[in-house]
């Protein structure tokens, strides 16, 4: 198959009293695996549905390779479309399912029986050719969907939330199986999902929507490391967010003093966040390392969850800070209502405008 670059050039998307999405642009690379993410309603499968041609979008253009397929319909678009709810037909077998699409195009027979075993085989489904969709597990069925899909050997592969019906376990194979298949393909794939994980897992970039705008465009490392607004800093993954007043009145005066916060922000103020793994819990009066800012709490709760453990820390009346902290042995489980000093490197505070969210550079 052979991979093909989608340019989406300022796409607008309206239904009735709802802007689904408001001037949208990305770039995705030939062979790249390039997720959607955000909460439900933002836009993401709305997106997916215009490249595939559900939706006309009301102004702007998507470009697959070198072509324009704004009035190309659906059908002669050349992509391969897996959908959330598997979508195979019941009173098919396997191979009938997978064949579907090979027949509507009039392949031959001889043809169709090679690519329906190649596909077949790449998705680990062969000697299943006879079965139905009711002899199948829902992993199965959806494997059936993404051979189905990749039979025809399109130029695009899109995704909607395939693993959203499956259990946690199953979901966690089938999403490297997935990439396994789209990196030996060598397919341009585009997926949908509000899952955060499963993004940061399978993506080569991301693009973070809300309210139909990108939010952010990056690798895995840069949406969670360096978000630009909070609102991404926050759906991708947990972080610990504190308005100005709240962090001063908690930090111990040693660290009061050299404490720096942002400039930039607006009459709100600004917000200070990190990541909970980022931070490290010490006893009293254990010495701190260079260049941390340090808050005196106490321990509120210890939840346990096998090769770590996250604590809720009460450092002021009413705020509590989250701590995830490897554990190797028992005794480094911390009791409840004990005192600590919980301590953050500086380098991983984040500032956000307490009005905008967006974010604030040291000195900017």
């Amino acid at each position: 198959m052979a991979a093909t670059p989608i340019k989406i050039e300022r796409i607008r998307k309206t239904f009735p009293g709802v802007t689904a999405l408001d001037d949208v642009d990305i770039d995705v690379a030939e062979g790249e695996f390039f997720t959607l993410l955000g909460p439900s309603g933002c836009g993401k499968t709305t997106l997916l549905r215009t490249i595939a041609g559900f939706y006309q979008q009301d102004s702007g253009h998507i470009h697959v390779g070198d072509t324009i397929i704004d009035k190309v319909p659906t059908h002669q678009r050349d992509i391969g479309m897996v959908f959330q709810n598997y979508a195979v037909f019941p009173h098919m077998t396997v191979a009938e399912n997978v064949a579907f699409g090979l027949k509507n195009r009039k392949v031959s027979a001889a043809d169709i029986t090679r690519r329906v075993a190649k596909a077949l085989a790449t998705v680990q489904l062969s000697g299943y050719e006879q079965r139905t969709p009711d002899q199948l597990s829902g992993g199965q069925q959806q494997r059936v969907g993404l051979a189905r899909a990749m039979v025809i050997e399109p130029r695009l592969l899109l995704l909607d939330e395939p693993l959203s019906n499956l259990d946690a376990k199953l979901r966690i194979q089938m999403r490297e199986d997935i990439l396994d298949i789209q990196r030996q393909l060598g397919i341009t794939a585009v997926y949908v999902t509000h899952d955060q994980e499963e993004a940061l897992v399978i993506s080569d970039r991301i693009a973070v929507m809300n309210f139909g705008r990108v939010q952010q465009i990056g690798t895995p490392w840069e949406i969670y490391r360096d978000p630009v607004n909070e609102f991404v800093a926050t759906f991708v993954g947990n972080m610990n967010v504190f308005t100005g007043p709240e962090i001063l009145a908690a930090l111990q005066p040693e660290s009061r003093q050299s404490f720096s916060a942002p400039g930039g922000a607006g009459a709100e103020g600004y917000r200070a966040a990190f990541r909970p793994e980022d931070v490290r819990i010490l006893a009293p009066g254990q010495q701190l390392p260079d260049d941390v800012v340090a808050f005196g709490g106490r321990v509120d709760k210890t939840l346990f969850l096998g090769s770590d453990v996250t604590y809720r820390v009460q450092i002021g009346e009413g705020v509590t800070l989250t701590v995830n902290e490897y554990v190797a042995e028992k005794t480094d489980l911390r009791d409840e209502k004990t005192n600590v000093v919980a301590c953050v490197p500086k380098s991983k505070l984040m500032f956000f405008d307490g009005q905008t969210g967006e974010r604030l550079r040291m000195g900017g």
